[in-house]
């Protein structure tokens, strides 16, 4: 009886190593199994939250921003800050990596209000993009500005004045007349297709709803914006001015609104 009993004991002491040996292995191949896909989750879990966070740092399209007057502000894809002839009050908040000023007039030229700025920001002005009469072209990691002709009328001599067309990464461009009257050079600009062109359109100081629609017409951009049209009460655009001008494919664009340049 005393062998049967340890027999017995032996086989119970046998049959429980062999089980806890068999679930040590099966652990270990559960683990080596899961780890490749469990690595391979986190990885994944990662990249889209980077991708996240690039996305988040990222406009899909540049944003133009219209202050009023001749002011506006657009931040292009990678999220690179532009100011165009800083004047009117806006949120200069944003820090600038390119300042573009068409002329010297006071109402185009008050780069003290883009008081953040990056260390690299540049500032281009009529002086450094038209030289010896040379309208100059200045090509930026995030967007190619052309100078373009500009003035040409009693108030704003052409020899001191431009234009100017941007070209962002996503492919569309981009004019700003400045202050101006028609210029020979529009005609070129009618070879360019470009998307968006914003016309001043005064009447006082420069050409009024009529040639501005001309001049619209010559460039044949695919959208045309009217701004520099002020009322005389101070309103930074007067609306039933924009409303009377007769441009095809018009856009009115009010002060602090903002326009997707897609």
């Amino acid at each position: 009886m005393k062998k049967l009993c340890i027999l017995i004991c032996t086989f119970i002491i046998i049959i429980t190593a062999a089980g806890c040996g068999d679930t040590d292995l099966k652990s270990e191949e559960s683990t080596e199994n899961m780890n490749p896909s469990a690595v391979q989750r986190d990885s994944e879990n990662n990249s889209e939250k980077e991708s996240e966070n690039d996305m988040a740092n990222t406009n899909i399209t540049p944003v133009l921003t219209y202050f009023g007057h001749a002011t506006m502000c657009v931040v292009t894809e990678d999220n690179k800050v532009i100011y165009i002839d800083p004047y009117e009050e806006g949120d200069y908040t944003r820090t600038a990596d390119l300042i573009l000023v068409t002329h010297g007039h006071y109402d185009h030229n008050q780069l003290q209000k883009v008081e953040n700025r990056n260390e690299n920001c540049e500032i281009i002005t009529y002086s450094e993009a038209l030289q010896n009469g040379v309208y100059k072209t200045f090509d930026l990691p995030f967007v190619i500005v052309e100078a373009v002709e500009a003035g040409n009328n009693p108030n704003h001599d052409i020899n001191s004045c431009v234009g100017y067309v941007l070209t962002f990464k996503n492919g569309k461009t981009l004019y700003i007349s400045g202050d101006t009257s028609t210029t020979n050079q529009m005609s070129e600009l009618g070879n360019r297709n470009i998307d968006y062109a914003f016309f001043c359109c005064d009447g006082v100081y420069n050409m009024g709803n009529a040639e501005a629609a001309q001049c619209a017409e010559i460039v044949g951009a695919k959208h045309n914006i009217p701004y520099h049209n002020e009322t005389a009460n101070g309103e930074l655009l007067d609306k039933a001015l924009a409303e009377d001008w007769s441009a095809p494919n018009k856009i009115i664009l009010m002060p602090g609104e903002t326009l997707n340049i897609e």
